[in-house]
């Protein structure tokens, strides 16, 4: 493992980010926050990042000035059982990797945890850096939802007896053991302290670059592909959603709330669709001047154009640890309608956006008509929330706390603890 020395001739400490996710997804807000990240310290640490998304390429930003070594990480479920007839809702549990291998073969310093699902995996991971005697630090990406899914997803007594077998068990034994909980906000401390951890909590929050300039030829392309008007319709308000389409995320709140409206509105939903929601009854639902469009996924670049486009970014989610997406939101100056839930009401105060409880169609539906009316407070807001996100969500700040965070783990030494013999527990790879 390289070990590069600093100006002071001091070599950087060697950090592995085990990124705990399921291979199959295409898009998860933790692991694309555990990357960025990544890229933000490695200007002071030898970072590795490992993925189980494998395909996952570390974000440029202006932040991240240091070289970033990947590994690609090997994932599988075990063998002989029939996964094809399981929902992926719940084979995805039983996803195992080389991640345990990885960190066996490593002489990694530390080993920094991201994203706990699947969480018997994530527990796995926990288990290698014990043996190996390498101390692990978890960022609490996904904790809300551990904490809060079998109620968000309205299981009955026996899929929360699984939940809490399969999930929040895991999750509980790993934590307890780790040498500090990197929590993305204040919210998190009541979860891991809930689950008995009585170690040291640090503040790492997530980051988000500032948007690249715009192009208008080619924000009017990508709008013009995705079938979205380039002009503005001064008497509607625009409104943007973007998210994985489960449970959790409040879609169903989302288009029962803008069912109720009688303003004109264009809103944008992006995010892969899903089958069991009636996309197409909504839209045939909406009154003259309403208008809903469905993007499906998008790429970054749409995503930007989108959110240019967009007076306000809607947000209704039931359980959310430390929504990215909020972020990016406002760094392109969009103020955000959202639930007060999880690291929520942490990322956006009363001048940039406005809070609702979660699953509240009619309040959400009330605080759309009150901003569709007040289009000076919406542009107040949006200016507010792209300071905000300047002056409090950089990813250059993250990596501080994060950095600080190693070295109060590690003693301010940069040398690789002792290590004891016992050999770490490697899956089977039949």
């Amino acid at each position: 493992m390289p070990q590069d020395g600093g100006a002071s001739g001091v070599a950087k400490r060697r950090i592995l980010a085990s990124i705990v996710v399921p291979p199959h997804m295409s898009v998860s807000g933790g692991a694309r926050a555990a990357e960025q990240l990544s890229a933000a310290v490695s200007s002071q640490c030898d970072v590795t990042v490992a993925s189980m998304m494998n395909g996952a390429a570390a974000i440029p930003s202006a932040e991240s000035q240091g070289p970033v070594h990947r590994i690609m990480v090997r994932s599988w479920r075990p063998p002989l059982l029939p996964w094809s007839r399981l929902p992926s809702r719940y084979s995805t549990l039983f996803y195992r990797s080389d991640l345990p291998a990885i960190i066996g073969r490593g002489g990694y310093d530390l080993v920094h945890l991201h994203n706990p699902m699947p969480a018997l995996e994530f527990e796995r991971v926990a288990k290698a850096c014990r043996a190996t005697g390498t101390p692990y630090v978890i960022s609490t990406h996904g904790f809300n939802e551990v904490a809060n899914g079998a109620r968000i997803y309205g299981f009955d007594r026996l899929r929360s007896l699984a939940w809490q077998q399969l999930v929040v068990a895991p999750v509980t034994r790993a934590v307890r053991r780790a040498a500090a909980i990197f929590a993305l906000s204040p919210s998190d401390i009541s979860i891991v302290r809930g689950m008995g951890y009585d170690g040291p909590i640090e503040i790492v929050g997530n980051g988000v670059p500032l948007p690249a300039p715009a192009s208008l030829a080619a924000d009017r392309a990508v709008l013009e592909r995705l079938g979205i008007p380039v002009e503005r319709d001064s008497s509607e308000i625009s409104c943007m959603f973007l998210a994985n389409h489960t449970p959790n995320k409040g879609l169903p709140d989302l288009l029962q709330a803008f069912s109720r409206l009688r303003c004109p509105y264009l809103l944008v939903v992006g995010g892969q669709q899903r089958d069991g929601i009636d996309y197409e009854r909504y839209s045939r639902a909406c009154l003259p001047g309403q208008r809903i469009v469905v993007v499906g996924r998008v790429t970054d670049r749409e995503v930007a154009a989108l959110f240019r486009r967009a007076d306000l970014f809607v947000f209704p989610t039931l359980a959310d640890t430390f929504p990215l997406v909020v972020l990016e939101a406002m760094s392109h100056g969009v103020p955000v309608l959202a639930s007060s839930v999880g690291g929520i009401p942490y990322q956006v105060d009363e001048n940039c956006g406005v809070l609702v409880p979660p699953g509240d169609p009619a309040a959400l539906a009330d605080a759309v008509q009150m901003l569709a009316r007040d289009r000076a407070r919406l542009v107040g807001m949006g200016d507010h929330a792209r300071a905000r996100v300047v002056r409090e969500f950089s990813w250059a700040r993250a990596a501080e706390q994060a950095v600080a965070g190693y070295g109060r783990v590690l003693g301010g030494h940069g040398a690789t603890p002792p290590r004891s013999s016992v050999s770490p527990e490697l899956p089977d790879v039949d």
